[in-house]
């Protein structure tokens, strides 16, 4: 089969720089008129193909309509995408009832959520323990530390990646019923307990979770005659959890995602394996883990890397602010930070809301403790009453 080297300006608009992805093989048919050169017709059919490609990971729809006198006057939809497509490989390529048709198969990356972000300061996340929503299932290998075995190990690949400064928050669970999480929230998905521990330890995020499934099958298929057609007889075992970030300042989810996988589970009946030691990541399933957990980590990582660094004021005397932000968040002394005023606003529910009011005033960067950062107004804090829970925002 041919392969199809893209040209310098599809390179251009295709290999842009991405978070973590997942790729996908997709195969696809791009189509053109051939209404003269046929070089030109396989150029427009294999950009028809590529495009196909790239929406498959995912598109993004607008639209726009004008209305004059109650009649539409205009009515547009876009739909883009940044996907990255790869290993570009022809299938099939013929002219077809006046249609050059090209089939390729690809590799297609989901687009990452802000590809162009550059914010480089850490967000400061609070990892929480998870809820294990089946315990009698931790019971074959003395699992049961996974309750606070599985967040310590994603808050310490969390800090690897270097885009958050994730801190240990494992002794505590954020849900009494781990069953019904997230329902803890409120209608409006919003988990009240995070505001708090956010609070406790400084952090601006949450990152929580439930393990759901860790159940064992028996292989139907056992004996000597099954070993020697090369079936094992080791049982497999499920893995299913599921993730959330929620805002630590209001406690609104940001992020809720599922994740599942399974393993042959080789450790004895009677070991007491327990998670995260090297027994457990010797088995097979202690692979699949590992790598659902470095995808899971992967993504939290770039959901927060969308999200602007913020902190709050914890004293504001004169024209100076003290800031809730430790010296691992990477802030140095004269980088700018926009104060905002928080505030509370009630919905239709008379449920209360946290607002942000840009007071249009900047804070200067002077010092960088271990725990805290002091920066300079240009004026007096009482001045634009900035005051105590305020905060300080960086784009």
């Amino acid at each position: 089969m041919k392969r199809f080297r893209l040209s310098s300006l599809l390179v251009g608009l295709l290999a842009l720089p991405f978070g973590h992805t997942q790729a996908e093989v997709v195969q696809v048919t791009g189509r053109a008129p051939v209404e003269g050169a046929l070089s030109y017709a396989r150029e427009q059919a294999m950009e028809d193909a590529l495009h196909q490609a790239s929406l498959q990971a995912g598109a993004q729809i607008s639209g726009m309509q004008l209305m004059e006198k109650g009649v539409v006057s205009t009515d547009t939809v876009r739909v883009s995408t940044r996907s990255q497509v790869s290993d570009v490989e022809i299938l099939r390529e013929d002219t077809v009832n006046g249609m050059y048709e090209v089939t390729i198969r690809a590799d297609v990356d989901e687009a990452a959520l802000c590809p162009a972000s550059v914010q480089s300061y850490r967000k400061a996340v609070a990892v929480a323990g998870f809820g294990l929503a089946q315990p009698q299932q931790a019971t074959l290998g003395r699992l049961e530390n996974i309750e606070q075995g599985l967040p310590r190990w994603l808050a310490a690949e969390l800090n690897s990646g270097g885009g958050v400064h994730a801190l240990d928050a494992t002794r505590i669970s954020l849900y009494q019923d781990p069953r019904r999480a997230p329902s803890a929230e409120t209608a409006q998905q919003r988990l009240t307990t995070s505001v708090a521990l956010a609070t406790q330890l400084g952090a601006q995020y949450v990152v929580s979770g439930v393990v759901r499934d860790l159940a064992l099958h028996t292989p139907q298929k056992s004996g000597f005659a099954s070993r020697l057609m090369g079936f094992s007889s080791a049982p497999t075992r499920d893995f299913v959890m599921d993730v959330f970030v929620h805002d630590g300042l209001s406690g609104a989810m940001l992020f809720q995602r599922s994740y599942r996988t399974e393993g042959e589970w080789e450790a004895p009946r009677n070991e007491k394996t327990g998670f995260a030691t090297p027994q457990f990541w010797a088995t097979s399933y202690g692979t699949e883990v590992a790598d659902i957990l470095k995808r899971a980590a992967g993504d939290v990582d770039e959901m927060l890397r969308c999200q602007p660094f913020m902190a709050r004021i914890v004293r504001a005397r004169g024209n100076r602010l003290h800031i809730e932000a430790s010296a691992a968040a990477g802030l140095r002394p004269g980088d700018t930070l926009k104060v905002y005023r928080t505030g509370t606003l009630y919905n239709l529910d008379l449920e209360p809301r946290t607002e942000l009011t840009d007071m249009a005033a900047e804070a200067v960067v002077k010092q960088v403790q271990p725990q805290f950062v002091i920066a300079e107004l240009g004026g007096p804090a009482e001045r634009l009453a900035i005051q105590r829970d305020d905060m300080v925002i960086a784009w």
